[in-house]
């Protein structure tokens, strides 16, 4: 069917007149008549009654254009809507984030992102690596912030950002006023450390396997606040990052040496379609680096 005739009809019974219709859509009237005639022939009904002056809808009418004209209305609800979506008028980011570097970063991106594009939303997603990654592969999220080291081979990314995992304590810890602690250090220190999900612990591995030097694990956690606290209440030696530690009052950061150095991705899925407000984020955070800030 003509979308242009199927317009021309339901404009007709808006108008009330072939007439009036035909100046409404600036064509000449008998191209209008035209149009509907040649859209009667194809669906082998004839919709207006022509006997009279006032248009008046056949049985047949009656049944179709109703429909026809909330079919059309939809139709150009859904244009306005891409087109908005073009001109990132509206849209949504899907992203998963780490909980530490996710919870101090990422809070202003998004601020910032949103009051340059007030009609995208943001659903934020936080998680360990191993979810936000799995998220990812079944397409509950578009991007994800990853650790350089757990970004597939497989998944686009940019470097958006970087921190320091810093050994974590109450000032009253002997170690509190070290300039830096080596694995040795800490050979016989009581350790609150997060669960294998996340990225800290796997640097924690290695950095005292590196050394032939198993730690003393006093609590193991996966929930972010309950390891900070208890490096507050002098538990033990947390692993947190440096952004997190400069942003918690009465807990102290000292360096591990080597250094334990992390940096952080923005990434999605290879060659698979990417809408246009997720692009858009991309492209915003990388240009503002608003998170190596």
């Amino acid at each position: 069917m003509n979308l242009k005739a199927l317009r021309c009809c339901v404009e007709i019974v808006r108008q009330g007149s072939f007439t009036k219709a035909a100046q409404h859509l600036h064509i000449a009237q008998p191209a209008l008549s035209m149009a509907v005639t040649r859209l009667e022939e194809e669906l082998g009904v004839t919709l207006f009654n022509r006997t009279t002056r006032k248009v008046i809808l056949t049985a047949e009418g009656e049944q179709f254009l109703p429909r026809i004209a909330s079919a059309l209305r939809e139709m150009d609800v859904a244009r306005q809507e891409l087109r908005d979506m073009a001109d990132l008028k509206r849209g949504e980011v899907r992203l998963g984030i780490p909980p530490m570097f996710g919870l101090h970063y990422v809070p202003g991106l998004m601020n910032a992102f949103r009051k340059s594009y007030p009609g995208i939303a943001m659903t934020v997603f936080e998680g360990s690596a191993e979810d936000i990654g799995h998220r990812l592969e079944q397409r509950e999220i578009d991007l994800a912030l990853l650790e350089s080291r757990r970004v597939p081979p497989d998944k686009e990314s940019i470097l958006l950002g970087s921190d320091e995992m810093l050994a974590c304590m109450h000032p009253d810890h002997p170690y509190a006023g070290k300039a830096y602690l080596t694995a040795e250090d800490l050979r016989n220190t009581d350790m609150v450390v997060f669960d294998r999900t996340f990225v800290q612990r796997h640097l924690l591995d290695a950095f005292f396997a590196e050394h032939g030097i198993t730690y003393q694990v006093a609590l193991q956690s996966n929930f972010v606040s309950l390891v900070v606290q208890a490096a507050l209440d002098n538990m033990g030696v947390a692993t947190l990052l440096r952004s997190v530690q400069q942003r918690t009052p009465g807990i102290v950061g000292v360096p591990f040496r080597p250094a334990q150095q992390m940096s952080f991705r923005l990434c999605w899925r290879s060659g698979e379609y990417l809408s246009l407000a997720s692009k858009r984020f991309i492209d915003f955070a990388a240009q503002t680096h608003y998170l190596e800030r």
